[in-house]
């Protein structure tokens, strides 16, 4: 593995920001922290970096050991999340920094800012400062001068934060595609799902200082491993008794359950499919997504949120309507299990 910590532990005062956390990264991946805030994410991201130093416990970078290295010697590569260009540099400036600090011969660094500036599409913007920037255009230059003095490690702090929603998801696209080319191990923190999903190689679910749950993300979101994932991951919409709708049963030891909204099928009462299973609802709300059709949907007081294609019949607020709910995760403490709704036979015709 490329990068490894082992047990890391980190305290400011009463919070644990870290809680034995430990995790092993493959060279060449890009990897999410993801978790909410206050989960100890961007901790980790900077003890990495030797921003801050772990109480106790040990971090390997192509397997030194390098808690007792200053940042400066660790070979990694820092983007923050308010880009902190220097306001008075030119672009081309900024991206020599590092360069100009390790000494770096003047036609090296030439060489080496003119083919960064290449890679990030800012061709004719060398001698511009930052106040002459998009917000996207300086996210571009911050990763340039992370990238200048060849690190081993890229990390990245909130990359999109600061940033508006349409550039964020192109920007997204780019710094996978980009990264991939560089072919740099690379570690992003963040708190949008969406992100995640859409840039990570693996997913690492931080809370409260601890990992909670590392994979894909197609894993993570098909097979959360802890009660926190099950309920983070995705939007999960908590059942209270599940075991009173049609087609469950309790099961020992699980008290709590969640759907999310591909688990809730929506249909027409007309054309009801399965009726002793499903029940009656009302639509509350409708909400074009883009791709698709949110509809908000009240069962006898528990409410509901189902996806529909806009290939489908349309609803209207206040029309009844059946519901099937066909999948839950149901969890406790410590262990979640998917169950399905037993009422709906696998005769091959039901499919989701």
């Amino acid at each position: 593995m490329y990068v490894e910590l082992k047990n890391l532990n980190k305290r400011f005062g009463n919070y644990q920001a870290a809680d034995g956390v430990s995790f092993s990264i493959e060279k060449g991946k890009l990897v999410g922290l993801l978790g909410p805030s206050g989960s100890g994410k961007t901790t980790i991201l900077r003890m990495i970096s030797g921003l801050e130093q772990p109480d106790s416990g040990d971090i390997f970078i192509d397997g030194v050991r390098v808690n007792d290295l200053p940042a400066a010697k660790r070979g990694v590569g820092f983007v923050f999340q308010n880009y902190a260009l220097f306001r008075y540099m030119t672009v081309f400036d900024n991206i020599a920094f590092g360069l100009t600090v390790q000494k770096k011969d003047k036609a090296f660094i030439r060489a080496r800012v003119t083919e960064l500036i290449r890679l990030i599409g800012l061709e004719g913007l060398e001698k511009r400062r930052p106040h002459q920037l998009s917000g996207g255009q300086k996210q571009r230059v911050a990763f340039a001068r992370a990238l200048a003095p060849n690190p081993h490690l890229l990390l990245l702090d909130e990359p999109f934060a600061a940033i508006d929603a349409k550039v964020r998801k192109e920007l997204r696209s780019w710094l996978r595609e980009t990264i991939g080319k560089v072919g740099i191990t690379s570690v992003f923190v963040t708190h949008d799902q969406e992100e995640a999903v859409e840039v990570a190689d693996d997913i690492i679910i931080t809370n409260n200082g601890r990992i909670e749950q590392i994979g894909s993300p197609v894993d993570i979101y098909r097979n959360p491993k802890t009660p926190f994932a099950a309920q983070f991951i995705g939007t999960s919409i908590r059942i209270p008794e599940y075991w009173k709708l049609h087609g469950y049963e309790k099961t020992p030891g699980f008290e709590h359950a969640v759907v999310r909204p591909e688990f809730v099928l929506v249909s027409k009462i007309e054309k009801e499919q399965y009726p002793v299973t499903s029940k009656r609802g009302v639509i509350s709300g409708i909400f074009f997504r883009g791709n698709a059709m949110e509809l908000n949907i009240d069962v006898n007081g528990l409410h509901l949120t189902s996806n529909q294609s806009l290939d489908e019949a349309a609803f209207a607020v206040g029309e009844e309507v059946s519901v099937l709910i066909y999948r839950l995760y149901i969890y406790n403490e410590t262990e979640v299990r998917l169950v399905e709704n037993s009422s709906i036979k696998s005769d091959g015709t039901f499919f989701i």
